[in-house]
């Protein structure tokens, strides 16, 4: 009797799953779109107002400051280092060639007019979307209950960070490259061919250099080539099948793992005030419900969450007792359901396999244990369980035709889609500019010392320094960290309080674990406050001993000589450091370090050497092309003016 009411409950969960698969060709193209044509207009609608937001927070580096996508003759080292190398960041887990490859594409096709990088990723969004209909539709889920699915995942604001945020195309890229490739692993369990078997790995391999998590994709490659002896009739050989198709995604997942330890010199690098092993365990349940709870309610949609570490010192009922009991509850039921229906499975897989590395709050700061971001592919795989098991209901309750049950399901998508877009709408405001999302940040975390930094920072890039400082002042009362340090001491350097920068400087300066370019930043600033206070030879001393600290930021460093020696009347001082670091000027990766050779043209015409001046334009004009960097843009037109002049005095 159990075993014929389990076999009951099965079908009823295929019906309202499957809902009739008519033959591929017989399908009607038209009434297809009907139902994927809501999503892909929403989709684009609830974005809309986020196209002409700024670049903000990582933007600002990896795009607006990284001389690797802008120059041409740099892209295979963008390929083939850190993403944060392009402007002279630290050391991270990060290399993700996709993604590079994205911006530069992106940057020669917009330059820096962020209408185009917002639009790029609306349509990439609007790509997923698409895909997941046709996978869905390849899986047997019904038009109705497929046009369903996506239209709540094409609004949901857990995916604002992702898309109105242009350095969030790595989860879109991801989705778009799995899906893609399921896509082909789907019709290679029907038959193999060389041209399945590329695409399929090829899109594997976009993944891969997109996000790192693409490395457990053979996992869902299982959940979907996967079929129980009971639906399939397989008595032997199911698994060696799988395996048979599985087993080169792991190869070229092996392969990738190696290949990404040589670039980056490392497996994993681990956040600095990180969790312990033990504080990741008691936080799991509250990481998991914070998600769980993200998907089906998200009324409060913040840019950062006042979530913390659970430790043996803090654990209590409301961090660790109600998420665990969420956690048991939600896993209980959705590995119930992936046991009555391979939609199941495969939802099951897309919603917990790339969420299960962000569990791993070892590798996130204490104040970033959880981020929207991570749920752009876990939202659909979630999706792909909850709606069909909702059509399961509808029929079990009203024993009606399926095809009636599926439209009423879209019905109830399209109305639970309205208070979803307009949340997406409101929460796109905040990624408009830097002093929104910070503004925003700081209410919705208040006690958050890396909040009050990005406010502190944006308010100073908006010339309100008062704030600035007091938004500073307030970060290192709660957390003192040495980039705070810098941002306070640039906002005192503009407010003429050179004594006190100076003292928050000498204090980074003095840690001996910091990031490159903190400290660049940190001996640079220190000259200028040196020379502000007369004291010119200290400058020159400070600048000397970053160079040897920091051989990587010569060039850079010089360029911040240069300006100190002329106005100390020593410009023939100053020419000998130039033109001892011409060379490296070239290829340093901030774009300060391209700007030296503009000085050593403007130098030259000084010191009344025309020839020399005339090369070091020349190259300066060549060497930065393609770059649109304020500070760069004005130098070219500087430089060009000087080679006007110059032919004018000696045409030839």
């Amino acid at each position: 009797m159990r075993s014929k009411a389990k076999k009951a409950s099965t079908q009823r969960w295929d019906k309202g799953s499957k809902a009739v698969k008519p033959p591929p060709e017989k399908r009607n193209l038209r009434i297809e779109l009907l139902w994927l044509l809501p999503a892909l207009v929403l989709g684009f609608l609830v974005y809309a107002n986020a196209l002409r937001g700024d670049f903000v927070l990582d933007d600002q580096l990896q795009i607006l400051r990284n001389t690797l996508i802008q120059d041409g003759s740099q892209y295979w080292r963008a390929l083939t280092s850190d993403v944060w190398k392009g402007f002279g960041g630290g050391d991270s887990n990060y290399w993700r060639p996709s993604f590079v490859i994205w911006l530069i594409l992106n940057f020669r096709s917009f330059g820096f007019e962020v209408l185009g990088w917002h639009l790029a990723s609306v349509l990439l969004h609007l790509v997923v979307i698409t895909l997941a209909f046709a996978l869905l539709r390849r899986l047997a889920v019904s038009a109705p209950i497929a046009g369903a699915i996506v239209l709540v995942f094409a609004v949901h604001p857990v995916h604002c960070e992702s898309v109105a945020w242009i350095s969030g195309a790595p989860n879109l890229i991801l989705g778009m490259a799995l899906l893609g490739s399921l896509w082909f692993v789907n019709l290679l369990g029907e038959k193999k061919t060389p041209l399945r078997w590329a695409l399929a790995i090829g899109l594997y391999l976009v993944a891969l250099g997109a996000k790192e998590i693409a490395i457990l994709y053979p996992l869902i490659v299982v959940a979907v080539l996967y079929r129980g002896d009971r639906d399939s009739g397989e008595k032997n050989g199911s698994w060696a099948r799988i395996l048979s198709i599985v087993w080169p995604f792991v190869a070229v997942g092996a392969i990738y793992l190696i290949t990404r330890r040589l670039i980056l010199g490392t497996t994993a690098r681990f956040a600095e005030g990180g969790a312990s092993l033990w504080e990741t365990i008691l936080t799991a349940p509250a990481v998991f419900a914070f998600y769980f709870r993200q998907m089906i309610i998200p009324f409060r949609i913040e840019p950062w969450y006042p979530l913390r570490a659970v430790t043996p010192e803090n654990i209590g009922v409301s961090n660790f007792i109600i998420p665990l009991v969420v956690t048991i509850g939600a896993g209980w039921w959705m590995i119930r359901m992936a046991k009555l229906s391979k939609i199941a499975r495969i939802g099951l897989a897309l919603f917990l396999i790339p969420l299960v590395p962000a569990m791993n709050i070892m590798a996130f700061g204490p104040e970033n244990l959880v981020h929207d971001r991570y749920l752009y592919l876990p939202l659909l795989g979630f999706l792909i369980l909850v709606v069909p098991a909702f059509t399961s209901l509808l029929q079990r309750i009203g024993d009606e035709r399926i095809a009636r049950q599926s439209v009423l399901v879209f019905l109830v998508a399209m109305i639970v889609s309205v208070p979803l877009a307009a949340q997406t709408v409101r929460y796109n405001r905040a990624w408009t500019s830097d002093l929104a999302l910070a503004e925003w940040g700081t209410r919705s975390d208040p006690n958050s010392a890396e909040n009050y930094q990005r406010y502190g920072a944006a308010l100073l890039d908006a010339k309100r320094l008062e704030d600035a400082v007091a938004a500073l002042n307030r970060s290192i009362e709660i957390a003192p960290t040495a980039s705070t340090y810098i941002v306070r001491a640039s906002a005192l350097i503009d407010q003429h309080r050179f004594a006190e920068a100076e003292l928050d400087l000498r204090a980074v300066i003095s840690q001996k674990k910091m990031s490159a370019y903190a400290l660049y930043r940190a001996y640079r600033d220190l000259a200028v406050c040196l020379e502000n206070q007369g004291r010119t030879n200290e400058a020159i001393d400070t600048i000397k001993q970053g160079r040897i600290r920091l051989p990587h930021y010569t060039a850079a460093l010089t360029g911040k000589l240069l300006s100190i020696l002329s106005r100390a009347g020593r410009k023939n001082e100053a020419l000998s450091e130039l033109n001892a670091v011409r060379g490296q000027a070239r290829t340093e990766s901030l774009p300060e370090s391209r700007l030296l050779l503009c000085g050593l043209g403007l130098l030259n015409l000084e010191l009344g050497h025309p020839e020399d001046a005339r090369a070091a334009f020349v190259e300066f004009l060549s060497v930065t092309q393609a770059m649109q960097t304020p500070g760069i843009k004005q130098a070219r037109a500087e430089a060009e003016i000087a080679l006007r002049n110059l032919d004018r005095q000696d045409p030839r």
